[in-house]
């Protein structure tokens, strides 16, 4: 085959195949993208679903058509963000089901027909309500519970694409060098040798032997170079200024791979086996604020950011010994002492004996995006306006707490906390006032807990406190009178124009009982306790089956 065709061969192919990687890559990041916006998706389809539950217990406490109309409208944005998205049956299932308990919920609410004081209808009016409430808050939980399980999947999925496509750009540098040693290879046989032979003889003729011709006799340029020599010597000189041209294009290319090394958009460091840095790129010094000067013969651990343990460091050197690379996230330092999360995959540069010449590290600066995983975080498991436990929050711990409890042969309190007479101080000086008020009377609250206690706002002026590692019943009744008094401490208003007091009501559950329950059977038994507390009087705490105290 002539020389011409083989290199439009070989370029052709090396243009298919980076193409094919580029498209490969592009697809990749697509479908990356669209994992993402699934799992911000779920994310937040979960975190509305617990606004709908705080929106459900306030309408099934106060009744107000208000929150029903809330609760109807972001119901409504749940679907209408399931269907924009590529929800499961099941999610939209969950959603549906929802609103369909509601609306129960709704007409379970409406005052009974006939005689207005048919206690009989009330109560079970009120019953069919605290059934309907507890489906809703189990259904609830099962959907967002399948929402994490899809945001998970589409966390782990994405994670499994973006690290194909880090191996993908790994692979078309290497790709690309395969292709070029097959050229240089191909050079060498069919264009290198032939010339060496006719420099050969160029040069004896030069000193005088006419005598030389030269021995190719290839079906090629070459060929017919080393045929009509004698006819063609004055071609000769053309030739070698053709061989100084490609060799000049040779080293360009080596030019233009040194300027990608230095200017790629990841931190890029080459060590030795034993972890000399010999070389790094003008990344990482944006990244870590070390110049290359500065590193240049130092070992990697002048990042050390000090978060990871022996056994996190045995286990990486473990994995890159016998595998031969290593990837994953690990928190380093820069050099003004601030310390930066990074994604970092380090690769074995091998001889043709297979042992390890260099380490080749590519990293990027991935901080941003964990500080933005944190925030997402804390906005689904606490509270907006108190900065307290949510719900979700809660009910995970609970569920720690009760294991815990029962692993340890302890008690556990569970204090269901509403306050008395807020609705009067919101109705007259205003939602702004209200929420200060909140704020106050949680934060004296949470001075008279322990400090492995928990406090929760549920919604409104309803809060839970979760006492643990309790020896018996009797442990906890002198912090339940300090938590009365707590909450009926005056609380600084501006808004007011002077100082707020109110009381609290509070219903008592204990855990374990001599029939086992779980935890929203627990919170149902608070509950009702303090309602209990609440109709005898106001400002004092009740224990379930036991009785009221002031």
């Amino acid at each position: 085959m002539r020389i011409r065709s083989l290199l439009f061969v070989f370029m052709g192919g090396a243009l298919a195949l980076t193409l094919a990687l580029g498209l490969a890559m592009g697809r990749l990041a697509s479908e990356s993208a669209e994992l993402a916006r699934t799992e911000q998706q779920a994310r937040k389809t979960a975190q509305q679903v617990s606004t709908l539950l705080v929106l459900a217990q306030e309408y099934a406490l106060h009744g107000e058509a208000r929150s029903a109309q809330q609760w109807r409208s972001l119901h409504t944005q749940v679907i209408k963000g399931l269907q924009a998205g590529q929800p499961s049956q099941d999610s939209l299932a969950g959603a549906e089901l929802l609103g369909s308990i509601f609306a129960q919920l709704l007409d379970a609410s409406e005052p009974p027909a006939g005689d207005p004081q048919d206690d009989t209808r009330r109560e079970l009016q009120q019953r069919r309500s605290s059934l309907l409430m507890a489906q809703l808050l189990l259904n609830s939980q099962v959907f967002t519970e399948s929402l994490q399980r899809q945001g998970l999947e589409a966390d782990q999925k994405r994670r499994q694409l973006e690290q194909i496509t880090r191996h993908l750009a790994i692979a078309m540098p290497l790709v690309m060098l395969l292709i070029w040693a097959g050229l240089a290879l191909l050079l060498q046989r069919r264009i290198l040798q032939p010339l060496k032979q006719i420099g050969q003889v160029v040069g004896a003729i030069s000193q005088g032997d006419l005598t030389q011709r030269s021995a190719t006799r290839t079906p090629d340029e070459f060929g017919e170079l080393s045929a009509h020599f004698d006819a063609m010597a004055f071609d000769l000189v053309g030739e070698l200024r053709r061989e100084v041209a490609v060799r000049k294009q040779a080293e360009a290319q080596l030019q233009l791979a040194a300027s990608v090394f230095f200017h790629a958009l990841e931190g890029i460091m080459i060590t030795t086996p034993d972890g000399t840095i010999i070389d790094v790129n003008a990344t990482f010094s944006l990244i870590t604020g070390y110049s290359r000067a500065e590193v240049l013969g130092q070992n990697p651990r002048l990042l050390g950011s000090g978060r990871h343990d022996r056994e996190f460091f045995a286990e990486f050197w473990r994995t890159l010994l016998s595998q031969g690379m290593w990837s994953g996230e690990l928190w380093n330092r820069r050099k003004n002492g601030e310390l930066y999360a990074q994604m970092q995959t380090i690769n074995a540069v091998q001889d043709e004996q297979g042992q390890v010449k260099q380490y080749l590290t590519l990293f990027s600066d991935i901080t941003a995006i964990k500080e933005h995983e944190s925030q997402l975080e804390n906005i689904a498991y606490h509270d907006a306006l108190t900065g307290l436990p949510n719900r979700l929050l809660l009910n995970d711990r609970l569920q720690h707490a009760m294991l815990q409890s029962r692993r340890r042969k302890d008690m556990l309190a569970l204090v269901y906390l509403d306050l008395d007479g807020f609705k009067a101080v919101n109705d007259r000086f205003g939602h702004a006032v209200g929420d200060a008020l909140l704020i106050g009377i949680a934060k004296n609250i949470k001075q008279v807990l322990r400090e492995g206690d928990t406090l929760a706002r549920l919604g409104g002026d309803e809060f839970i406190v979760l006492l643990v590692d309790l020896a018996s019943s009797h442990d906890c009744q002198a912090l339940l009178a300090r938590l009365v008094t707590a909450a009926a401490l005056p609380v600084d208003c501006p808004g007011a124009g002077k100082r707020l007091q109110i009381s609290a009501s509070l219903g008592v559950a204990y855990y374990p009982q001599a029939t086992e329950l779980d935890a929203a059977q627990l919170l149902q038994q608070a509950d009702e306790a303090m309602y209990e507390a609440k109709h005898g009087g106001k400002n004092r705490f009740r224990i379930s089956g036991l009785g009221d105290l002031d």
